[in-house]
């Protein structure tokens, strides 16, 4: 069928002499959801639970590896948005309406979900936002990774650029501890010490208000850390040798931890969407304490997720050589739930682009789960999935039918 559909293109490119009938067609194409999932669980032909297809991907293994250093630029471009009736992208503190029956479409292997479409068509900044389940209370694994490093960058003043952290003996970089949580690289520690490192410099209490705060949901839970001990248990962040911020006066060794990370995908949305959008943000709904020149190195950090669904999207719809200033900014979560006896994988992530003269801009979280009573099914046949639904999600963003 492959073969067919390859002679198919060629035949309307040769016809047409023109590319975009080509890419038209592959759009088509795409509609056809299973045998797109179908495809992606053919690329997981060799791997298993603890190495996946697309989940661990890798930037390296990105076309737009060599794109990250200009993502910050990327991002000054304003996305444009036409939606009758959106309204004005919410304050911080404030709760957004949410569409809870926009993503009926989305396959029911996805538990919860949510979007944001975001942009103007002259005039205020507007914002569109849609859900499944997504003010329900869930764990997200890894991805709630990004919420303690805002919180200390929203804490700091100066150029995180120049910024060490330190303690137990050791002195690492700022945002290689940043990019090492990020990739999963290990080049300075383990990425679930060091984000339990970073939830150091606040209270279980008070970074989870924090985060309350800025979402206006007041239900999400985020007093975990993540299987293992801080990567440094007292940790300062200095500049020149001077203490900028100091660790939080509790412990937060594996065997204290308060509670858990149960947050919502509408969490992760907004948190995303107010890193993606910050430049475009009225003041009061840009991060509290962030600055452009601090949140440059943290989006060119999220643009190296070893995740790359968003990648395998654009090559599946066609449209990877004919897209503009690219961004992809992501965190993978995933994990084996022994309460819930399945498996189970969430992806936050901003992508923007720019195609047929028009800036597209969307923030999505997808949480997905598969239970077989088999690990490694569940795996591959979960990270194919939710390879797919992007596909599908990004389909309906460039043909003008999601919102």
């Amino acid at each position: 069928m492959e073969d067919i559909n390859d002679q198919i293109l060629n035949m309307l490119a040769d016809f047409f002499g023109n590319f975009g009938q080509k890419e038209a067609f592959t759009l088509l194409l795409a509609m056809d959801r299973e045998k797109v999932y179908n495809d992606f669980l053919k690329a997981e032909a060799g791997f298993n639970g603890y190495k996946l297809a697309i989940l661990d991907k890798g930037i390296k293994n990105s076309p737009y590896q060599n794109q990250v250093e200009n993502y910050p630029e990327h991002l000054k471009t304003l996305p444009s948005l036409a939606i009758p009736g959106a309204k004005a992208f919410p304050h911080v503190g404030e709760l957004p309406n949410i569409d809870e029956q926009g993503l009926s479409f989305i396959h029911p292997d996805i538990k919860e979900a949510c979007i944001c479409l975001a942009g103007t068509a002259g005039g205020p900044f507007k914002s569109r936002w849609l859900g499944r389940n997504s003010l329900d209370k869930c764990q997200c694994w890894s991805s709630t990774k990004i919420i303690p490093i805002l919180n200390v960058i929203c804490s700091l003043n100066s150029d995180i650029n120049t910024c060490q952290i330190r303690g137990d003996g050791k002195n690492i970089d700022f945002n290689e501890a940043v990019e090492d949580v990020i990739t999963y690289a290990e080049k300075v520690g383990s990425s679930n010490a060091l984000s339990a490192m970073f939830k150091c410099f606040q209270t279980y209490v008070d970074l989870e208000s924090w985060l309350k705060e800025i979402t206006g949901n007041n239900h999400t839970e985020f007093q975990g850390l993540y299987g293992e001990d801080p990567f440094i248990l007292s940790p300062e962040i200095t500049q020149d040798n001077q203490v900028l911020l100091s660790a939080a006066s509790e412990s937060k060794k594996r065997e204290d931890q308060t509670g858990e990370n149960t947050v919502t995908t509408y969490d992760l949305t907004r948190i995303m969407s107010m890193v993606g959008w910050y430049y475009h943000l009225p003041q009061p709904a840009k991060l509290p304490g962030m600055s452009w020149e601090n949140l440059q190195p943290f989006i060119r950090n999220a643009g190296k997720d070893s995740a790359r669904y968003v990648d395998v999207a654009l090559e599946k719809l066609g449209i990877q050589n004919s897209i503009k200033s690219p961004v992809i900014l992501s965190k993978l979560g995933f994990g084996y739930s022994s309460s819930r006896q399945r498996t189970e994988l969430t992806y936050t992530c901003f992508t923007q682009f720019e195609y047929q003269g028009k800036v597209r801009s969307i923030a999505m979280t997808l949480r997905g789960a598969r239970a077989l009573g088999d690990f490694d099914r569940e795996a591959v046949e979960i990270d194919a999935r939710m390879a797919a639904e992007v596909t599908e999600i990004l389909r309906l963003l460039v043909t003008d039918e999601l919102g």
